[in-house]
């Protein structure tokens, strides 16, 4: 015999006793009431997922100098060495890295093809990222530029007078020194370093383009 609960009175009978007891209930069609009601089982939860964890920190991959580096004595005994190529590889550069700041649709390479041209825009904009960094500068790019255009065509003049084109150099060496000096700014960025190293190649063509400078300037002022 097994005792169940009254649905009205909810005291306990036997499950055998037609009615209750105790309020008369009928109990005939009442299914067998567990004294306990079985507590209903909850499946484990399931687990949480783990916290994620934040990624740790990246090393910041070392990003490229606003501006190109070369260090000024470097950039005259090369620009000397390669008759003025090197100063066009430097524009070169320096547009390199300001179409990848801006994000501008612009051809570097065309903008050092025509460097005396464009100078006008370079030098204005080396000298305006001097100035957003907080370096001093004391030069006109509009000046600077006429003048590196009014050099630059002076290659055309007769013996020995084209000579002064290597005069280019002299208005970009306030130019590289500026850019240099932003450089400097970037402490974060300075993996490339001043750039005042001669490599292999650098040497190759100091020697070869030295030697032959010493030729064309014998043969210049060699009488006929």
């Amino acid at each position: 015999m097994a005792l169940i609960t009254c649905p009205d009175c909810g005291h306990s009978v036997s499950d055998r006793a037609p009615v209750c007891v105790q309020c008369g209930r009928p109990l005939g069609a009442v299914p067998p009431t567990p004294p306990h009601p079985p507590q209903a089982v909850s499946a484990p939860a399931a687990e949480a997922p783990a916290p994620q964890q934040a990624d740790a920190p990246v090393a910041s991959r070392a990003g490229a100098l606003p501006l190109f580096p070369v260090a000024t004595r470097k950039f005259i005994v090369l620009s000397i060495c390669t008759f003025g190529i090197y100063e066009l590889y430097w524009c070169y550069q320096n547009w390199k890295r300001l179409k990848a700041a801006s994000g501008e649709n612009l051809s570097p390479f065309w903008r050092a093809f025509f460097a005396p041209l464009w100078g006008f825009s370079l030098f204005k904009r080396i000298r305006a990222a001097a100035v957003s960094a907080g370096v001093p500068v004391d030069w006109s790019s509009g000046a600077l530029a006429t003048f590196y255009l009014v050099l630059d065509m002076t290659w055309r003049l007769p013996d020995p007078w084209w000579l002064i084109s290597f005069g280019t150099l002299i208005p970009m060496i306030s130019v590289q020194q500026a850019a240099q000096r932003v450089n400097e700014r970037h402490v974060a960025l300075n993996t490339e370093g001043r750039n005042d190293n001669y490599s292999t190649a650098n040497i190759a063509t100091i020697v070869i383009g030295g030697l032959f400078l010493i030729l064309v300037v014998i043969g210049t002022f060699m009488p006929e």
